[in-house]
């Protein structure tokens, strides 16, 4: 498990405090913006951006450069599967 762990932040370029205060940072919004997603849900005049713009945000603070190939391969998977989506429709 440590070699997995290591191997992840070897792969993502960051130190395991760098890592950490990104995950937990990120996680802590990512629970905020939930809720503020369920109450939008109820009442629609509320929160009306809120969650698109926080997952287009972490997407292009970390996710969209990030030096991880993993997450490159499922990016571009990923587009590739839009791209296809939209020829069809």
């Amino acid at each position: 498990m440590l070699d997995k762990a290591k191997e992840h932040l070897r792969l993502s370029k960051t130190s395991y405090l760098q890592h950490l205060k990104f995950a937990v940072v990120a996680g802590v919004e990512l629970i905020l913006v939930g809720f503020a997603s369920i109450i939008h849900g109820f009442i629609p005049n509320l929160f009306q951006s809120t969650a698109a713009m926080k997952v287009i945000d972490l997407y292009h603070k970390r996710l969209i450069n990030h030096p991880n190939p993993f997450y490159q391969e499922y990016i571009l998977r990923h587009k590739k599967r839009l791209d296809n989506i939209k020829k069809l429709g």
